[in-house]
């Protein structure tokens, strides 16, 4: 199976009091993903079983409707790959439920879809993050996973529950644990700009376009250039 590239999340582009609050709600509600019952390990028992797609087929498939919908045209198109995305990560989930990319693959899909859709409120980022828990719990570095609260903990205000030192933590593990980091670079160059050390971005986006134009991601690459650009015209003042 193909390496996840690490993905920028959470939500962006909303500005809605709803979505910080409830963020926050989740990052202060320990073990929110509560308990499986026996039910849910009995249907997921009888799915393994059943002769379908394995797990990791179906996150791979997951993983690549979610590249699908991130470098697609229109929000239809977008909408219609991770909504395909999101199907198939229920699946894997189903197959597999101690598989963290499997629940990585359906954080990232219904993160996407909300964010498109803009049908945020309390219960549905509660339900989203409770995936991200999961994720951790299954696997404390998954570098996605660890992307995506470093982001968080990056956006949220600081009365709210954000930390841009908690964020620089978690996007510094998952650099170090992926030399190939995109997203997590670029986050984490934007947190040292948001705590008042520009500079200390600037080796991070070097990294990040190295890294982006070896796998031809013209998007990141774009976006490391611009953020570069601006971090060096702030170190020169």
């Amino acid at each position: 199976m193909r390496r996840i590239e690490a993905k920028r999340f959470p939500l962006r582009g909303g500005g809605k009091l709803g979505v910080v609050l409830a963020l926050v709600a989740v990052l202060c509600v320990p073990g929110a993903a509560g308990p499986r019952t026996a039910t849910a390990e009995a249907q997921q028992a009888a799915f393994a079983s059943s002769g379908g797609d394995t797990g990791q087929s179906l996150v791979q498939s997951a993983l690549d409707c979610l590249d699908r919908g991130e470098g697609a045209v229109g929000k239809e198109a977008k909408l219609a790959a991770y909504r395909e995305g999101l199907a198939l990560a229920q699946r894997a989930v189903q197959v597999d439920d101690k598989n963290a990319d499997a629940h990585f693959a359906l954080f990232a899909n219904d993160a996407r879809i909300i964010q498109l859709c803009g049908t945020v409120d309390p219960f549905t980022v509660l339900k989203v993050n409770r995936e991200l828990d999961r994720v951790l719990e299954l696997n404390p570095n998954h570098t996605d996973g660890l992307a995506a609260r470093g982001g968080m903990y990056r956006q949220l205000p600081w009365v709210l529950g954000g930390s841009l030192k908690k964020a620089e933590e978690y996007l510094k593990r998952a650099v170090a644990l992926d030399p190939d980091a995109l997203g997590s670079r670029i986050e984490l160059a934007e947190t040292y700009r948001d705590m008042g050390e520009p500079q200390r971005g600037v080796p991070l986006l070097e990294k990040a376009m190295e890294v982006a134009e070896r796998q031809g991601k013209q998007r990141q690459l774009n976006e490391a250039r611009q953020l570069l650009s601006q971090l060096s015209g702030a170190g020169d003042r």
